[in-house]
Formats: structure tokens, sequence, C-alpha cells
């Protein structure tokens, strides 16, 4: 009895653990995503005022392919046309793309002459600054889930028994045998989640059953139901 209550109270460590965990690299997220951000307003503020920070657009091109990886399917445009042009783009990637786009846009003499280009300027400024809260709209709404989450004993189970699962695919990730969209995939696919739950509920099952009756007496009264059927 005792081995299975150690048991059970490592799973609730682990999984406690990796909640805390996965909560502060969302808060560390949050802080990164919203210093892009407030340097990128400043970038376009000064745009607008006629004295471009060559200092700003500098620091945010560097951290700009960071930031896009990580705000994913939010920061692409599926079948972009840039403002009067004819040409499409599958794919294109926001903030890596529409930067360098607005920077000449920006730089181009002729700007404070041509009302269409400042509406240019204007569309890709919007277009960036609206990934972004998206982007932050979905961590803040992560770490209020990671808080709910700890105040869930069953959620720390859950998560557990899942890193132990995922141990395989998890060794495959760190070895880079296989890139990180192709573990989240595997990781959140039905089977994956359907085989948590199962060890979860027969877990818990014994557990309690353990608790209660005691391993002995338990496995006296499981012997005796099969000669029954036998």
């Amino acid at each position: 009895m005792i081995n299975y209550v150690l048991v059970l109270l490592a799973l609730l460590i682990i999984g406690v653990s990796l909640i805390i965990r996965a909560g502060r690299t969302e808060s560390k997220n949050l802080d990164e995503a919203y210093e892009y951000l407030n340097k990128f307003r400043e970038y376009g503020n000064s745009i607008f005022k006629g004295k471009e920070n060559y200092e700003a657009y500098e620091w945010l091109t560097m951290r700009g392919p960071k930031m896009q990886a990580k705000v994913g399917e939010l920061g692409i445009a599926r079948g972009f046309i840039p403002p009067y042009s004819n040409i499409q783009y599958n794919t294109y990637q926001i903030i890596v793309n529409a930067l360098p786009t607005l920077r000449d846009e920006a730089r181009d003499p002729m700007r404070g002459y041509n009302s269409l280009q400042n509406n240019i300027v204007q569309n890709y400024l919007t277009m960036i600054d609206d990934v972004l809260l998206r982007y932050i709209g979905r961590l803040e709404n992560r770490l209020e889930d990671f808080k709910a989450q700890l105040k869930n004993p069953f959620i720390w189970l859950r998560e557990g028994v899942q890193f132990f699962v995922q141990i395989p695919i998890l060794l495959l990730y760190w070895s880079g045998l296989i890139k990180y969209a192709t573990y989240y995939r595997f990781t959140n696919n039905i089977i994956i989640k359907f085989i948590n739950f199962i060890i979860i509920v027969v877990g818990l099952i014994s557990s309690i059953i353990t608790i209660v009756t005691g391993y002995n007496p338990f496995m006296e009264i499981f012997n005796e139901y099969l000669g029954d059927l036998k």
C-alpha cells in the first residue's frame, strides 16, 4: 500500500512541478512580448514624427525571427496581397516581412507628399501591432489556465502521468530527431490522450482500493472473483 501511495505522490509532485515550470516559461514569454510590442510602438511613433528611430528598428529586426517563431500561426497571413500590389503570398510571415517593408516605405523621400504611402505605413503598423496583441492575449489566457490548474490535484496527476507516457516522444524531440511541430502534434494526438486517461482512471481506482482495503485483502477478493468466474 505504501508503494502505491508513494507512486501517487510522486506523480502529483511531478505534475505540479511541470505546471509551475510551464507557467514560468509563459510568464517569460509574456514579458518578452510586451517588451517587443513597446519597442515596436516606439519605432512606429518615431516614423510619424518624421524622426525614424534606427536603433529601435535594428533591435526589432534582430529579434524579429524569434518573435515570429513564437507567435506561430497568429503571425501568418494566408493569401496575402500587399497594398496596391498584384502579388499574392500563400504564407506571409507578418513580422519578418512587414517590418522591412515598413522601413522602406518610411524612408521613401516622397512619403510626405503621398497620402497613399502614409496609408500603407499605417496598414503595416496595424498588422504587426495586431499580431503582437493577439499573441499577448493568448499568453495571458494560458497563464490564467495555469493558475487554475495549480488548484486542481487531478490535473497534477494528469500531467504527471502524461509526462511518463510521452517520454519516448520527448527523447526524440530533445535529441533533435523530430521538430517541435511534430512533437506538439504527437503529444496532442487523441490516442495519446486516451492512453493518459485510461492510466489515470486505473491508477486512481487501484490507489483508492488499495488504501481502503489494503493490497493483500484486495488480491484475495480479486482471486476469489476469478475463481467464481471459472
